[in-house]
């Protein structure tokens, strides 16, 4: 009898509302709302199982006020842990490969920069499962903002790979966890050329290779 091998892949999208809108002279981010969105499993009889699942730890949430984001306060910050985990099971000890993207989609940004050298405001800061920090995706640049670093999004638009064709391999079950962290820098100078601005995307996790 020939052995089949099934593949449950599970995405998960993070819907993205990072709106800034103000009331008074600074904005906000509204929080960032987690769905799960999973394929329909057919029955089979199946002897290999391969299943690899998206997951996020929480919503990314920031609200700058006059009270927590005023001149001479500290810049603002939200973070979540994104993972990829892979399960096999019925392998026989064979290493079983996949590859997975984390994209970023910025479908509306309204923000401009508020100083004469455009210094960034608005950065995404990623950190791979290994501890170091992401230092290089296409069609963002990578800086340094008041003692921050990350990759500038103040007026970034358009769809941004965070993490190309990331290997994820076990012969058993491995988890691999991502930091992803939003950061409204503090500039210390006036940025209310920024108020009632709009920042929409979306970040999700989507598999490339199959392997089936």
């Amino acid at each position: 009898m020939s052995k089949k091998t099934r593949t449950v892949l599970f995405g998960i999208y993070i819907v993205a509302i990072f709106s800034m809108i103000t009331s008074a002279t600074l904005a906000y981010f509204t929080y960032v709302e987690v769905s799960s969105v999973s394929p329909e499993i057919k029955t089979t009889t199946a002897t290999i199982v391969d299943m690899l699942v998206f997951d996020v730890e929480n919503n990314i949430y920031i609200h700058a006020s006059s009270d927590n984001f005023a001149q001479g306060m500290d810049s603002l910050s939200s973070e979540t842990d994104a993972t990829a985990s892979l399960q096999i099971t019925g392998n026989e000890g064979a290493e079983k490969v996949y590859e997975y993207n984390i994209i970023l989609d910025i479908t509306n940004n309204e923000f401009v920069y508020s100083t004469s050298n455009n210094t960034p405001e608005l950065l995404v800061k990623v950190t791979d499962p290994e501890g170091n920090e992401v230092t290089q995706i296409p069609g963002l640049n990578y800086v340094s903002s008041n003692g921050f670093s990350g990759f500038d999004i103040t007026t970034a638009l358009g769809s941004f790979n965070l993490v190309s064709n990331y290997e994820i391999a076990t012969a058993s079950q491995v988890t691999q966890t991502w930091n992803v962290e939003v950061i409204f820098v503090n500039l210390d100078t006036n940025q209310d050329i920024n108020t009632g601005k709009s920042f929409g995307g979306i970040l999700k996790m989507e598999t490339v290779d199959s392997n089936g």
